[in-house]
């Protein structure tokens, strides 16, 4: 998935302008999972062509918080700063943990404490909506000046479509979940809007994803995957 979507925009507006995570839903209902829409195990693998090439998104460890076991991502299209993320299911929803992060870059040094959010909820049906927002406490020096700030993460998805039919690059996917989300992230008095997409089969995982921000469009989908 896309995992670095957030961490870049943050980047981005301290480039441009130079606490723990709070969903807004503190106690959300997770719901009563129908299926499995992201296996989840160690050496999983999901495969992606798009205009750039193939890429390999892949789970490498997993760690357990709170009971529930988180597993760790490495996506070979969004790996610029390194960014350690998990995903993680808790009863229909499936969550992205991003971890806190340090980025140095061209005389700057940010420090990002890490959040989660919900990516997707298998038990809804289409046209059924969510959302929240969530701070993220951002601690940067720029030539030798320290400073901090709180980064606002405003999302709201949408099943636009269930239980649908797809065909990717040759192969057919049934039981198909669409979710849209649109995502604002402010910080520093700047907002960057992204638009993203997700499709999910059963017992298959995300075979399409769809990126838009700032005038940047990235698009990939699903070419072979191996489950354990």
């Amino acid at each position: 998935m896309k995992k670095l979507v957030l961490a870049l925009a943050f980047v981005s507006a301290l480039f441009t302008s130079s606490c723990s995570s709070d969903d807004s839903n503190s106690s959300p209902s997770l719901g009563e999972t129908t299926g499995n829409y992201w296996p989840m195990e160690v050496n999983n693998t999901w495969t992606f062509s798009s205009n750039s090439g193939s890429s390999e998104l892949r789970m490498i460890g997993v760690t357990t918080i709170n009971g529930t076991p988180y597993y760790e991502l490495s996506d070979d299209a969004d790996n610029v700063f390194g960014v350690q993320n998990w995903v993680a299911k808790k009863g229909a929803t499936y969550f992205q943990k991003i971890a806190d992060t340090n980025i140095n870059q061209d005389g700057v040094s940010i420090n990002m404490q890490g959040y989660e959010i919900p990516l997707f909820k298998d038990h809804l049906e289409a046209n059924s909506s969510w959302n929240g927002t969530v701070t993220s406490r951002v601690n940067y020096s720029v030539n030798g000046q320290n400073s901090s700030t709180t980064a606002t993460i405003k999302y709201t998805s949408t099943i636009t479509e269930k239980n649908s039919t797809v065909v990717l690059n040759g192969a057919t996917y049934p039981n198909v979940i669409k979710v849209k989300t649109k995502v604002e992230i402010k910080i520093l008095n700047q907002t960057t809007p992204i638009d993203l997409e997700y499709w999910l089969a059963k017992d298959v995982g995300p075979i399409r994803e769809y990126t838009s921000s700032n005038g940047s469009i990235q698009e990939r989908t699903l070419i072979n995957y191996m489950l354990y």
